[in-house]
């Protein structure tokens, strides 16, 4: 069948329209003319395959990646930089239109000054053929492993680690993970910072041989060597934590700040981006008595806004985050910012009864404000509110609640994951009632 794509979907697709509903059709781009086959109908909308492109939009670009259809992970790495940008920035108004019933202004998004080889870290299943190891991704919704030779969004220096040391494991003729023996090698995790470099092995029950970590703390930059056993079904990657070589944590800095990270915390995959992304709130943040910051993991935002406020206060729910966001602010000598391990909600709740917390900060996960956290945020009397968002679903639904209390002032996209439809959103909130009195 004939068709012309007509607009984006959130996932990188193109939507075409067949017989009033609408058709998602991966590597299409909106205003190509196409031809397709209908995969399945799935009741409200229909999947479709691209078998041939008619006519190419000018927003088409030959993709660097061989296997970036199978690998799903870079869903945009067909579409030229500049028009990635504007599919961000068009999803994101659609979306607080559709849900919070916004159709103000949203400021330019925030370019990525790297759209390749900007990824810091990276967590990779490992694969065996021909008695070789190899890492890779499961294509999306399968169980089809993709083997990956190279990786155009990570950073080169990790990227080039990745392929030495997948050489290492095979010249010691290590294994991939045997269920039935509960042995062997089963996911690499990577990360950098500062051209250095922490690895995590992920293994079942075995010991790593003195000989095979002297061979890989020779790679350049390999500062951390961790060993992760896990003989569990569960989703989470790691297991039993084994500090094995060189420095236990990771340490970077942003501008002024320094941070160090224990090996299952959590940092932004765009560094660079990060440091922009905070210099908005930090910018949008006003002069403060006290501030919390909800979900803050190793402190990062915090800390970078610590002189905007006479007392910062972090939330976060998981205690080794909040152990190394506590340590983080005595490096950097923040004594005026300190962090809790509890429900973001039910902190805020009773921190408003204690003190006059007149600025918010949120970072929520991908699944937004919970029930507890957007009444109490409604209840309080919080002035100014800045909400840092990974999911414009989330985020405009969550505005479409806080519109009662609070109004948007801005809007920032921020482009921080290039080559894949994600988009980070920074908005400005202010307290209705402050605008009456």
């Amino acid at each position: 069948m004939k068709t012309k794509v007509k607009k984006w979907g959130i996932n990188g697709e193109g939507i075409a329209f067949h017989k009033g509903k609408p058709v998602f059709i991966e590597n299409a781009i909106p205003n190509e003319v196409i031809e397709f086959d209908i995969k399945s109908d799935e009741g409200t909308y229909l999947v479709g395959e691209l078998t041939r492109l008619v006519e190419q939009s000018s927003k088409r670009r030959y993709p660097l990646c061989p296997i970036w259809k199978e690998c799903g992970g870079c869903a945009l790495m067909h579409v030229k930089y500049p028009a990635q940008c504007k599919m961000k920035e068009g999803n994101l108004k659609e979306t607080l239109i559709k849900y919070a019933d916004y159709n103000g202004r949203i400021l330019p998004i925030l370019k990525n000054p790297e759209p390749l080889s900007y990824r810091n870290s990276c967590k990779l299943p490992f694969g065996e053929e021909y008695g070789e190891l190899y890492t890779g991704m499961y294509e999306r919704d399968t169980n089809h492993f993709q083997k990956m030779e190279r990786c155009y969004v990570h950073s080169k220096l990790l990227e080039q680690t990745r392929q030495e040391v997948l050489k290492i494991m095979n010249e010691h003729h290590l294994k991939m993970y045997d269920d039935k023996k509960k042995t062997g090698y089963r996911t690499l995790v990577m990360k950098e910072f500062d051209s250095k470099i922490q690895i995590i092995f992920v293994t079942g029950k075995e010991d790593l041989s003195e000989e095979f970590i002297h061979d890989v703390t020779q790679l350049e930059g390999v500062v951390s060597i961790w060993q992760s056993v896990k003989t569990e079904t569960k989703r989470e990657v790691f297991g039993d934590m084994r500090f094995i070589w060189g420095e236990e944590k990771m340490h970077l800095r942003l501008e002024d700040i320094q941070l160090s990270l224990l090996p299952r915390s959590f940092f932004q995959l765009n560094t660079k981006q990060s440091v922009n992304l905070y210099n908005v709130v930090k910018d949008w943040m006003p002069r403060s008595k006290t501030t919390v910051e909800a979900y803050s993991g190793i402190g990062a935002i915090s800390l970078f806004v610590k002189d905007k406020a006479q007392e910062i206060i972090g939330v976060d729910s998981i205690q080794d985050a909040v152990d190394n966001a506590n340590e983080n602010a005595m490096l950097n000598h923040a004594d005026n910012v300190s962090f809790i391990c509890e429900d973001a909600g039910s902190a805020l709740a009773h921190l408003v009864q204690e003190k006059e917390v007149d600025t918010l900060i949120v970072d929520p996960p991908r699944s937004g404000l919970d029930d507890t956290m957007k009444e109490t945020i409604l209840k309080s009397k919080i002035k100014t509110m800045i909400y840092v968002s990974c999911n414009p679903a989330t985020l405009a639904k969550d505005l479409g609640v806080l519109k009662k209390e609070y109004r948007i002032v801005k809007i920032q996209p921020v482009d921080m994951f290039s080559q894949t439809p994600h988009v980070e959103t920074v908005c400005l909130l202010s307290k209705v009632s402050t605008h009456n009195e």
